[in-house]
């Protein structure tokens, strides 16, 4: 991990204590760095896992920039860093100021390469980040010489993270401390990239021709890391439906499909009735509760692979894909007598009943061509089902 996704700030406006410990990390990486070099005498082959080392990271670095600028832009936790693989490996197989000196080079090339892509990115950011490997590097070292690789693994883990995660407490004092630590699945990535550090590091003394072929794999680690994060993003937060971004791109391509093959493609326009009277009998967390349950019973009544999205407020869109007029309704009876059946109970245990959803069809390509049109026409179903005394459902002509 490092410390390029932290919140934004100013140098000169860090919170009190982030100056004296930035500079305390700073000078401990290079002490222990000068500390070795009087012992160190590099065998021509540690040379020349250096060289592979440094290669097969460049590569990496190379293949992957613009996807790691991508999440360090939308990272809030500390960053999962994938060049652990090859700062991992170098603490195995070379000695701590070879492996150092590496992890400096690699991550410089690194910040270099991404830094550009991510707002305020900051050269003492880096600096520290590069120091906390070089710690973590000497760390894992000292552990794998007397308690072997696996054991390594777990050092490298633990001082990386606790160095971070100090530093991002002091940025953000009331941010709970264990939370710093990261989700389950950047946890999973963090042990992925140790895991790949060892096969790195056990092919490095008999194939080293084979390290590159492992650049791939990380590449691909990387992009499939961000494609979680921003499947993520594509989520409403409140109740886990595509946000309404994410779900017109989805109905963008489903009508240019059914334009292709001149199929039907049906979209419904949901709207809960008299929903701010939820929010006003009962409060708006109740209300929340309410939209969450609503998204829940849509979903349990339309296909795995039909798209539900919330459009904003208490209104909801459904994309259905090579489904035409009869059992578009049909679907859109399923959910109004589903939404009817619904007892939410509140988080302060009240229970809340009597719900309805007015909901309009409109069916491509007779209610038009584009998304726009297709909505539009849903939208005034919607409003004719509302003037028609709500909990129905009316489709466009």
């Amino acid at each position: 991990m490092d410390q390029q996704g932290e919140s934004r700030f100013a140098y000169r406006a860090a919170p009190p204590g982030v100056v004296p410990y930035y500079l305390a990390v700073e000078v401990t990486a290079v002490a222990l760095l000068l500390l070795a070099v009087p012992a160190t005498e590099p065998a021509p082959r540690e040379w020349r896992f250096f060289a592979v080392l440094l290669a097969s990271a460049v590569a990496q670095t190379e293949l992957s920039a613009k996807a790691e600028r991508m999440r360090r832009f939308l990272a809030r936790n500390p960053h999962v860093s994938v060049a652990s693989v090859w700062f991992f490996a170098a603490a195995l197989v070379l000695p701590a100021v070879l492996a150092a000196v590496l992890t400096v080079l690699v991550y410089g090339h690194l910040w270099l390469r991404t830094a550009g892509g991510v707002p305020g990115s900051r050269v003492y950011r880096a600096t520290c980040s590069a120091a906390t490997y070089v710690i973590t590097v000497f760390a894992a070292g000292s552990v794998a010489a007397v308690a072997g690789p696996v054991a390594a693994a777990g050092a490298f883990a633990l001082v990386n993270t606790l160095l971070v995660m100090i530093g991002f407490k002091l940025h953000d004092p009331g941010r709970p401390f264990l939370s710093l630590a990261g989700s389950l699945s950047e946890n999973l990535l963090d042990a992925a990239t140790l895991c790949l550090g060892l096969a790195v590091a056990a092919l490095l003394p008999d194939r080293p021709w084979l390290v590159p072929l492992l650049v791939l794999p990380v590449v691909l680690l990387h992009r499939g890391e961000l494609g979680r994060r921003l499947e993520l993003r594509a989520r409403d937060p409140k109740t886990g439906l595509l946000a309404i971004a994410e779900w017109r791109a989805r109905a963008e391509a489903e009508l240019g499909r059914a334009a292709g093959a001149g199929g039907d493609c049906g979209i419904l326009m949901l709207d809960l009735d008299h929903f701010k009277r939820v929010n006003d009998t009962y409060g708006h967390l109740a209300g929340d509760d309410v939209l969450r349950a609503v998204a829940d019973a849509v979903r349990h009544e339309v296909r795995v692979y039909d798209s539900v999205g919330r459009f904003g407020g208490e209104e909801f869109v459904v994309l259905l894909p090579g489904i035409g007029r009869v059992h578009s309704v049909a679907v859109a009876e399923r959910i109004r007598d589903a939404v009817a059946a619904l007892a939410v109970v509140a988080a302060d245990g009240t229970r809340i009943t009597g719900l309805s959803v007015s909901i309009g069809v409109a069916v491509h390509p007779a209610a038009g061509r584009g998304v726009d049109e297709v909505l539009g026409a849903a939208d005034k179903a919607v409003y004719a089902a509302k003037k028609a005394g709500r909990d129905r459902v009316c489709v466009s002509h």
